[in-house]
């Protein structure tokens, strides 16, 4: 068998080898045939290019030298025709400033006058047949293909512009230029001077002819000789024909030419250049080559290396596994192998529940006990999960102190079971020989259901659902198993909603300030009022603040809502006051998070001073949980708030583990009891007690005590007997809107005013 995979995975990568090189190699043709294209388009391209120049030389020779004769012919239409000594003067003088050979006036009959530039004259000589003449008469500009001079062996061009007088063509006015002039241009050399440039027609006939040829035997036309290879011929005449660009190739006495054509604009004039192929492809088969030779050696390499790292990834790919799908602490599977394997799962029975657990409180554990014992703790629960787990079911580390199970479940009762069991087990790991620690779990589990099987199975959404249950019992230790169920769902719906809308709520001012009256029981009036918030939805749906405000202060953005709440009881002080009703301070709720941010500290006085208030009529609430860390930095932002001019008040004073503490290090106004006091009063007289004694040491400190939750009469008179200084709760008042708090208590007290 052994022999038999060896032979298998020597046969298999030499067919990679070989398919691979296959593949190279057609890559390789497919390249060559891209870059042959694309160097033909690019010689194309220059070749046009250049040949353009051409044209748009010759051209600007033939408008200048129509500008030029249209010119004189406007000075000879003012001129008296039967004057014909002065006009052919006139022509000779222009003929020299100018390069003609000749020029001449041509009557409507076709007699025509000419004088040369060295003075010749040649009257009375019939030209009405030619070409030239015949279209000047027509009232357009003309020029004449390249001809034979009647006065002398030289190869000429013509060209005739009318003349008009009064409106009407009274005759055409010629000049005469030597071909030679054109044959100048288009022999400048080009391509090292073995391009060749001629002026051919539409049909491929010269006009007019450079010095250098191809083709040595004289020819009248570039088609005559040379091998077209296909239907170029064919498709350059038509193109040529059509007034297009052409371009193609030629062989010629074993070598092979590019040929490129382009219109002059002038007659069917077009200018014909033809190059050897080798000259201009000389850059691209040496690039051929070298990328043929790389590609060569890149197939042989290619080899060698296959094999070389063939061997490297079977040496490896157990450890690439290992690392991919094993957690290096605990030799447990971790997250991507559970996830990966899952869907498979759950192809079965949905009788399999997947739980979610982690530790309470592991952040102390490490820094308390160290990082080695953390870790020593982590690999004795996987060993606890691995020793517990039965023939299907599964189990993982997740990250950090958290753990999945795949178990399975045959109803809540023994799920819990097994879980304590678990829970047990892991409890017994002694973390010091010196100090005693119980370990606790929190564990969210979501059991599998029907429709969460199969292959639409959305591992997300159950895994999702199962951190759900599990963050709903983090740091619960008394009740620390929790599974998924609807109340969780809605809950988690709930909490969605609640921050889809917050933003738009607040640019809305759907949150409402409602103000729940403190008396004073000394005097039985009201000392001042609580700022609490309501939101009242767009949709008509009320939240209450246990609805959001646990939220907002998980997601931050209870920040905002405080500060809008600020600014709610600052524009109603303001209104109160501009009517002249008395001052009434009023305590706003603020988070812990103020304190760590001067900048915040600092709105709090603009706005303040935007409504122009005593900030001594704003008391900030805080509860007495901001004090449980940072201590010194709250005592920082407290002193600045009193140099502000603002009062703090202390919210739930009792209901933390540092009481007496806060009193000793924090300069507070006022110190709000916590509504269990109450309760603890009625039911014990230890409780009296103590609240008599937080009474007098709040007196002897200087700092107002105000009692919240009071619903009866005799919680009431118990206040007083203890000589409590502000009361608040049902038994007085509910809270209620701001403009009903001001027609009940406010508008009495400015009228006695």
């Amino acid at each position: 068998m052994n022999q038999q995979n060896f032979k298998k995975q020597i046969v298999i990568p030499g067919i990679l080898v070989a398919l691979i090189s296959v593949i190279l190699i057609g890559i390789s043709i497919f390249i060559y045939s891209s870059i042959q294209e694309t160097q033909k388009q690019e010689i194309k391209q220059n070749l046009k290019e250049i040949v353009s120049q051409y044209s748009n030389i010759i051209t600007t020779k033939i408008d200048g030298d129509f500008q030029t004769l249209e010119a004189v012919s406007i000075f000879v239409g003012e001129t008296d025709i039967s004057d014909l000594d002065q006009v052919m003067g006139y022509l000779e003088a222009e003929s020299r400033r100018n390069s003609f050979l000749r020029m001449g006036y041509v009557t409507p009959d076709g007699i025509g006058y000419f004088v040369d530039t060295d003075g010749t004259k040649h009257y009375s000589q019939y030209v009405g047949d030619e070409e030239f003449v015949r279209e000047a008469f027509t009232g357009s500009k003309a020029v004449s293909d390249t001809m034979k001079d009647r006065f002398s062996d030289n190869s000429i061009n013509c060209y005739g512009v009318p003349v008009y007088h009064n409106g009407e063509i009274t005759g055409v006015l010629t000049a005469t230029s030597l071909s030679s002039k054109f044959s100048e241009i288009i022999e400048q050399k080009i391509f090292e001077g073995i391009a060749y440039v001629h002026v051919i027609d539409e049909d491929g006939n010269f006009i007019i002819r450079s010095h250098h040829v191809v083709i040595q035997e004289e020819i009248s036309n570039i088609f005559e000789k040379g091998e077209f290879p296909g239907d170029i011929k064919k498709e350059m005449l038509a193109d040529m024909r059509a007034g297009k660009e052409a371009f193609g190739n030629i062989g010629y006495g074993g070598t092979d030419y590019w040929m490129a054509v382009v219109p002059v604009g002038i007659k069917d004039w077009q200018i014909y250049c033809v190059v050897p192929q080798k000259f201009l492809n000389s850059n691209f088969n040496t690039l051929l080559w070298v990328f043929l030779s790389v590609m060569l050696c890149m197939v042989l390499l290619f080899a060698v290396l296959f094999f070389y790292i063939y061997r490297l990834i079977r040496r490896s790919r157990e450890t690439m596994e290992q690392l991919a799908y094993t957690d290096t602490l605990t030799g447990a599977e971790n997250r991507n192998r559970f996830t990966a394997d899952l869907p498979g799962l759950l192809r079965g029975s949905a009788d399999y529940a997947l739980v979610l657990f982690n530790i309470s409180g592991f952040k102390f554990i490490n820094e308390f006990f160290g990082y080695e014992t953390g870790d020593r703790l982590l690999k004795h629960i996987a060993d606890v999960l691995k020793s517990s787990m039965k023939e299907g079911e599964r189990y993982y580390r997740d990250s950090a102190d958290r753990f999945g199970i795949f178990m399975y479940y045959k109803g809540r009762e023994e799920a819990v079971k097994r879980l304590e069991q678990i829970q047990k087990q892991i409890s017994d790991f002694s973390l010091s020989q010196n100090q005693s620690y119980h370990i606790i779990c929190n564990f969210g589990v979501k059991v599998i259901e029907e429709k969460d099987c199969g292959r639409n199975a959305d591992i997300d959404t159950i895994m999702n659902r199962a951190m759900l249950a599990l963050n709903s019992v983090k740091g619960n230790d008394y009740n620390a198993i929790a599974f998924y169920d609807e109340v969780l769902h809605q809950k988690a719906r709930k909490k969605s909603e609640v921050e889809n809308k917050m933003y738009t709520a607040l640019e809305n001012r759907e949150f409402c300030m409602v103000l729940q009256p403190k008396y004073a029981l000394g005097t039985g009036k009201v000392h001042s009022a609580e700022a609490l918030v309501r939101w009242y939805a767009k949709d008509g749906t009320v939240y209450y603040p246990d609805e959001f405000i646990p939220i907002f202060e998980e997601n931050g953005f209870i920040t905002k809502l405080d500060m809008y709440m600020l600014e709610e009881a600052c524009r109603y002080l303001s209104s109160w006051l501009e009517k002249g009703y008395p001052a009434v301070p009023v305590s706003v709720n603020q988070s812990r998070l103020f304190f760590y941010d001067s900048e915040y500290m600092d709105k709090f006085h603009e706005i303040v001073d935007k409504y122009h208030l005593d900030p001594s009529l704003i008391i900030l609430e805080v509860t007495e949980s901001v004090t449980m860390n940072h201590l010194e930095q709250i005592k920082e932002a407290m002193e600045r708030l009193h140099t502000m001019g603002f009062r703090v008040s202390m919210d739930d004073f009792g209901s933390g583990y540092s009481s007496l503490n806060i009193l000793n290090e924090l300069y507070i106004d006022e110190l709000k009891l916590d509504k269990e006091f109450l309760s603890n009063q009625e039911d014990s007289c230890r409780g009296e007690v103590i609240m008599k004694n937080i009474m007098k040491l709040a007196r002897d400190l200087s700092i107002t005590t105000v009692v919240e939750g009071v619903e009866t009469e005799q919680q009431v008179e118990f206040l007083k007997s203890i000589s409590c200084d502000i009361a608040q709760g049902y038994y007085f008042a509910k809270p209620m809107p701001a403009e009903e708090f001001e027609e009940r208590y406010l508008k009495s007290r400015g009228s006695q005013n």
